[in-house]
């Protein structure tokens, strides 16, 4: 069974303001993220009202710099085609429409041990949407896409 790490949930106003004092930060790799609309304890589930989950799946360092982007875009810092993240982006388009400020919303982020970029992500997904990515609308998860499958791990992502 794999070991899961939650550090979070922050509230996004509350991370940003204390961006010069000493907390945790995303790490550079080797985590998967969550935006939320409430806080919640141990690991984010339905009841916090994920709205966008995600990762940088690849093997770069940019994890952190993803997660920057993600908070850029979901403050409207993508104008003219220039987003980096089409979750921020979701994100902002959201909140405009429900009047909700991104600063309001929570984000955390899990480390899993082994490490699978892929499967990460897919376990997350699956903890959100208690395994039924069918429902991901009716939850209210922005993801337009779930990833597709390991290729190496197969569909087994609970392992």
């Amino acid at each position: 069974m794999a070991r899961l790490t939650w550090f979070g949930p922050f509230r996004i106003s509350d991370l940003l303001a204390s961006c010069l004092d000493e907390h945790e930060w995303p790490p550079a790799s080797r985590a998967v993220y969550v935006i939320s609309r409430r806080s919640w304890t141990g690991a984010p589930t339905v009841d916090s009202s994920p709205l966008y989950a995600g990762g940088n799946t690849g093997r770069s360092n940019r994890f952190c710099t993803r997660v920057g982007d993600l908070i850029a875009d979901m403050y409207g810092l993508c104008g003219g085609g220039t987003g980096h993240h089409s979750g921020g982006i979701s994100l902002h388009d959201w909140c405009a429409r429900t009047g909700v400020h991104p600063g309001k919303l929570f984000i955390g982020w899990m480390l899993r041990k082994p490490w699978c970029g892929r499967c990460a992500e897919l376990q997350l997904l699956g903890l959100l949407t208690v395994g039924d990515w069918s429902r991901r609308q009716e939850i209210g998860i922005l993801n337009k896409k779930r990833p597709p499958a390991c290729l190496h791990h197969h569909n087994h992502w609970l392992a």
